[in-house]
């Protein structure tokens, strides 16, 4: 492992920092320690690929339990099955449990990933260090954007004194760069922030931007993401003082008590240079919801005084004579460190700022864009298998797969449709960009690749759908059997037996795999039958093949013991109601079971304890 920086978290912007770490295409990790606990964040060529954190609040469990991936009955279980499981991946192990999707997973996986980057910007102080080797675990389809997790960070976790005075230290009048408004997506604005972007784009100060309507936190945090992140020309807050008019003809120089033109440069609007450099395009527009993202490398870049892009806007070619060459020389480039300042080339700044990005621009974008879906919508018509809809060969290697995928992912991402004005009523361009993420998680599995090559091999896109078709079909009867028994469930508690026993019946009949089903529907019909004698040996024999059939289940055992107990078998029941306790210690209705046995068995003529006879 090597070091290759280290600072505090407030030595700037802690958005700048990690733009410019981001920028730089940084592969490695940076670890916050704060109150001797360290945050991580894992960047694989300047992309966000994972995240730690040592907060309660930021677990994958509070996280969908947030998102309402889960319910708040759903939580305990999901733990103490976490907390079984220390070796693997909790998100992996939520996912089992909760029996989320695939897709639902990877979004939670994002979220997660978000959050836990973003709690860096609550870190009030603390050391950073900025390492070459990455420790956390990586997964597929989970990277995010930069700018999403600093606007996350500045709008959910930056202190309101800390981002009232960082955002004060980046300028007061900031100016949308007219090349990065196709890149907007990247923060996974919504509709509120949109009030804010576009007045941006033409150019405004803090004072204008916050309006009674609209939440003043929330404007100051795009404003704080887009400058942070190189979005924005930033110019100093005096831009009451006229603009000097150029020369029309080169002007001897001025007496030495007279100050020198270039001496008014100052006070007017100049661009600064504290932003990180920009990323470049093209980009995705994947926000935290993003299935992956594979934004390029950020290009490194050197510091410019911003006096001199601002002379090419206030002096004519006639103006810059020799005998001022002197004066306005440029001052030599800084080294880019992490928070090098944006390099700008020189250029002449136009009377008026500049407008959006222009129509006709923009329809030929939406235009291809629509072209794009409506081909390949033709071509998912035809079921297509994966490799054809991404558009490769079988034969296609990993980074080849890669690099097609995010090609027509960054073109069909909603994001992208919602910024080109698409409209997607019917979710066409949905389900084709489903399809898609679909496709490229199976082929990017060198596992799942095998797999499926060799289901291709053998049947063809007609076999897989018939598979799809078949797992569907087992996944609505696993739900059904789900709600039938809990139906089952209730109806039992409730003193209801023929309505337990015709749901639980039909739990069994859509799962007969699950013991717990099983199990159930045979302590129903014992409680059902009027001679329990009659029926303690077939409800005997099916539990036990309940029991045979999952070994680990705990409802079988627990049933076997009740029908003992009620049949007078004290210490088989006791026994019973040990293993369902051996196996789920904190078992409630097993444990007032084994205290009531133990309390009659101790009371015994004769003694015993826990090993004298039961009564028969």
């Amino acid at each position: 492992m090597g070091e290759l920086a280290r600072g505090f978290v407030l030595d700037r912007p802690w958005g700048q920092t990690l733009a410019a770490l981001a920028m730089r295409g940084l592969t490695g990790e940076v670890t916050v320690i704060a109150e001797r606990k360290p945050h991580l964040i894992a960047f694989h060529q300047g992309i966000v690929v994972a995240a730690s954190s040592p907060l309660q609040s930021d677990a994958a469990v509070r996280v969908a339990l947030t998102g309402h991936l889960v319910s708040s009955t759903q939580v305990s279980e999901i733990v103490r099955k976490q907390t079984a499981s220390p070796g693997r991946d909790e998100i992996e192990v939520l996912a089992e449990a909760a029996r989320l999707g695939a897709d639902q997973a990877m979004r939670l996986r994002r979220r997660v990933i978000a959050q836990r980057a973003a709690r860096t910007f609550s870190l009030e102080k603390g050391e950073f260090i900025v390492d070459d080797t990455i420790t956390l675990p990586v997964f597929d389809g989970s990277a995010l954007d930069i700018r999403t997790v600093v606007y996350l960070g500045a709008k959910s976790y930056l202190s309101e004194a800390r981002l009232n005075t960082e955002l004060g230290q980046l300028g007061s009048w900031f100016q949308i760069k007219p090349e990065a408004v196709e890149d907007l997506p990247q923060f996974a604005f919504g509709d509120p922030e949109q009030a804010v972007v576009e007045p941006l784009i033409q150019g405004a100060s803090l004072a204008e931007l916050e309006r009674p309507d609209l939440d003043q936190r929330m404007v100051r945090a795009v404003v704080y993401a887009l400058v942070c992140c190189s979005m924005c020309d930033v110019e100093a807050p005096a831009r009451s003082t006229p603009r000097p008019q150029p020369a029309p003809r080169p002007q001897p120089a001025p007496p030495a008590a007279a100050p020198a033109p270039a001496a008014t440069v100052p006070a007017q609007r100049v661009a600064t240079s504290r932003a990180a450099p920009p990323p470049p395009r093209p980009s995705t527009n994947d926000g935290i919801d993003a299935p992956t993202i594979d934004t390029p490398t950020y290009r490194k870049t050197h510091a410019v005084d911003p006096q001199t892009e601002r002379r090419g806007a206030t002096q004519s070619d006639a103006g810059r004579s020799r005998d001022r060459a002197t004066t306005n020389a440029d001052p030599p480039r800084a080294g880019a460190g992490i928070d090098a300042p944006t390099a700008v080339g020189r250029k002449k700044q136009p009377s008026q700022p500049p407008a959006a990005p222009s129509r006709k621009k923009a329809d030929i974008q939406t235009m291809a864009v629509e072209q794009l879906i409506k081909s390949k919508l033709a071509v998912l018509d035809t079921h297509p298998d994966h490799y054809a809809l991404i558009g490769v060969g079988r034969e296609a290697t990993a980074a080849q797969i890669r690099t097609a995928y995010f090609a027509l992912a960054r073109q069909l991402h909603p994001d992208r449709l919602s910024a080109l004005a698409i409209v997607d009523d019917q979710r066409r361009a949905q389900r084709l960009f489903a399809e898609l993420n679909t496709a490229f998680a199976i082929l990017s599995d060198p596992k799942r690749r095998d797999e499926y090559t060799s289901v291709l091999n053998r049947g063809g896109t007609a076999k897989i759908k018939a598979e799809q078709a078949k797992g569907e079909e087992m996944m609505q009867r696993v739900i059904d059997s789900e709600e039938a028994y809990r139906k089952g469930e209730m109806a039992l508690r409730r003193d209801q037996i023929e309505m337990a026993i015709r749901e639980l019946t039909r739990a069994v009949e859509l799962n007969p795999d699950e013991a717990d089903y099983q199990a159930t529907l045979v302590w129903a019909k014992f409680c059902g039958a009027p001679d329990k004698m009659a029926a303690a040996g077939a409800a005997r024999k099916g539990l036990e093949r309940a029991i045979q059939q999952s070994p680990l289940a705990v409802t079988p055992k627990f049933y076997l013991g009740r029908v003992e107990r009620i049949l007078g078998k004290d210490q088989d029941a006791l026994r019973h109601f040990r293993a369902v306790l051996e196996a789920m210690p904190h078992h409630v209705e097993a444990g007032s079971e084994v205290r009531a046995l133990e309390a009659r068995l101790g009371g015994d003529k004769g003694g015993g304890g826990l090993f004298g006879r039961s009564k028969r």
